[in-house]
């Protein structure tokens, strides 16, 4: 969508708020006019009756006025909220069609903030300010109107100082602008700071390196105070000017209308006309400053719509078609090359095939391209050149939902939602039930376990699965998987960070999880993969042989490296180290 146009769109969606706001705003001035109309007759002498029922009009165009200015205001804050609504959904789903190489380059803290606070803005420029807007147009044009109708030099009087107003405007307006970008530019990187601060805080701690990283965070803060400051006095100073103007109109009024005055005989009329002018110069003066002062306001959504768009502006990844029941089959790499980043590549033309219902690993040292192998099945990112198939189909072709019922995958950072441990189970399965849940558990090796927390399924894992242990995390994982029965099964690293303990157990729950399936293990635990169908040699992401266990040990010098490395480790012994 384009900003110009979204704007529009919301704009024309206050058209009944802005509607009731005029009522009120007209039915104000009449009640005026009809005031001022009352006394001229009572200075003529006029009958009570007729005073009464004036007075009676003056006090319906005020229950008008209060009326209507409700429904204005309950109107306004309807469409704002619902706007707000629209476009937070609508930002979500579009981030959850973007490509992963959006959120590498966009950080976490930057997109809260605009979801959150930047969005939020939305509803103070469509709930206050285009009402005021309205009010105050309408207010300036009612003003000078009157006060020209009653006298044309009077009238000149009142805008005598809006030309200066206008040659300073596109000044301040770009001292505005500029310092809302700064504003907003601090308040994005406080909550980078302050989302990264608290997601490393066990390794802020254990470093000890608070004092650096908090300094850090109070850096951002004094820079965004200084930057609130700064708009406060860029907003303030301005302003003062424009009212100091304005005020000059009224200056203005009051001398044309003594002149106007000391040349002709003083009458009623005269007086009336003299003193409504001047308190008719006050309102135009107060409204048109206003209206000056919601420029501001103005550019700040402005800043705020443009922050919205570099999300929106970004194009999602198209939509394909989904098939009834999507079908497994070998999974292929046919001279895939791929690079996060241009100048540099993790994979370089790979060719390698697993087979349907066999069991894969991929090895290789750090950085060698093997989770990024798992990255490409699973369509996270897409090759530079070749392509990555499954049963002879591009995986980029595939929907979304489609590959995610063919593959399951298990990393070494499981993620739970703050949530309890059976709606995290039940992921993997959206209509499962109580039993199949149970089931699902049982053969994770985890159901023991989640029977002895305080409230059963019901427990709350926390945020992140804070509550749990690494290995309870990793087993609800697998128990999801297993609920999910999809045909093609990841391991990435599942258990390199797990003690001996829980390893055995999630290796018996992943006996559990790949029965029948297609089954690709990335491994740094090579005993753990001896018996497989095929090894994948990774090195400096390139395929460096392919294989069984004992045929990459003749034929590749760095997987024997690597077993005989494990080997090594295996009997390390820390008074070796030590020298005792």
């Amino acid at each position: 969508m384009e900003k110009t146009n979204q704007v529009n769109i919301y704009k024309k969606r206050g058209g009944l708020s802005a509607f009731f706001t005029a009522i009120s705003v007209v039915t104000g001035i009449l009640s005026i006019l009809i005031v001022v109309y009352m006394i001229s007759l009572l200075w003529d002498g006029t009958s009570l009756g007729r005073v009464i029922l004036l007075g009676t009009a003056v006090c319906l165009c005020q229950i008008i006025k209060a009326v209507f200015y409700a429904l204005a205001l309950w109107k306004a804050h309807d469409y704002a909220y619902s706007s707000l609504l629209e476009i937070r959904l609508g930002m979500i789903g579009h981030l959850k069609k973007l490509p992963f190489s959006f959120f590498q380059k966009r950080k976490a803290g930057d997109l809260a903030n605009i979801i959150d606070r930047d969005v939020e803005r939305i509803e103070i420029y469509l709930a206050h300010t285009l009402p005021d807007v309205v009010i105050t147009n309408i207010a300036c044009v009612a003003a000078f109107a009157i006060v020209a109708v009653l006298d044309w030099r009077l009238g000149i009087a009142v805008i005598s100082t809006v030309p200066f107003v206008f040659v300073l405007m596109p000044i301040f307006s770009k001292l505005w602008t500029k310092s809302v970008e700064d504003y907003q530019r601090s308040i994005k990187t406080v909550s980078e700071n302050v989302m990264e601060y608290i997601g490393a805080i066990s390794a802020i701690k254990a470093f000890s390196s608070e004092e650096k990283k908090t300094g850090k965070v109070l850096q951002s803060m004094y820079k965004y105070i200084d930057s609130a400051r700064k708009a406060i006095y860029v907003q303030s100073v301005p302003m003062s000017l424009i009212f100091l103007l304005m005020e000059g109109g009224i200056v203005a009024v009051a001398i044309a209308g003594s002149a106007i005055l000391s040349r002709q005989p003083v009458t009623a009329w005269g007086i009336i006309v003299y003193i409504l002018s001047i308190i008719l110069a006050g309102q135009f003066s107060k409204n048109f400053s206003k209206s000056m002062s919601l420029e501001y306001n103005k550019i700040v959504f402005k800043n705020t719509m443009t922050a919205v768009e570099s999300v929106m502006k970004v194009p999602a990844e198209p939509e394909k078609e989904k098939h009834k029941d999507p079908t497994a089959g070998d999974i292929e790499f046919k001279d895939v090359t791929f690079g996060y980043d241009e100048n540099e590549k993790t994979l370089k033309n790979i060719n390698v095939i697993f087979k349907k219902n066999s069991v894969n690993a991929i090895v290789g040292p750090s950085g060698a391209g093997k989770s990024t192998m798992a990255n490409l099945m699973m369509n996270f990112w897409q090759p530079d050149s070749g392509a990555v198939t499954i049963g002879g189909r591009n995986v980029k072709d595939f929907h979304e939902q489609d590959l995610s019922a063919l593959i399951s995958i298990v990393q070494q950072d499981t993620f739970l939602f703050n949530s309890t441990v059976e709606e995290n189970i039940r992921i993997g399965k959206k209509d499962a039930g109580r039993e199949e849940i149970v089931n699902a558990a049982k053969k994770a090796k985890i159901h023991d376990i989640i029977m002895g927390f305080p409230e059963g399924y019901q427990t709350m894992a926390g945020e992140g699965g804070a509550k749990l242990s690494g290995g309870e995390k990793q087993r609800i994982s697998i128990a999801r998987m297993i609920l999910k029965d999809a045909p093609i099964v990841i391991l990435d690293e599942a258990t390199a960070a797990i003690d001996p303990y829980n390893e055995a157990l999630i290796q018996q729950a992943i006996g559990s999880l790949c029965e029948n399936k297609t089954l690709i293990i990335i491994a740094h635990h090579l005993n753990t993969i001896r018996s497989a169908d095929q090894i994948i040699v990774m090195q400096g992401g390139e395929l460096a042989a392919k294989g069984r266990h004992n045929e990459l040990l003749e034929i590749n010098s760095l997987y024997k490296t690597m077993v005989e490395a494990e080997r090594q480790a295996e009997h390390w012994n820390i008074k070796e180290v030590s020298g005792l």
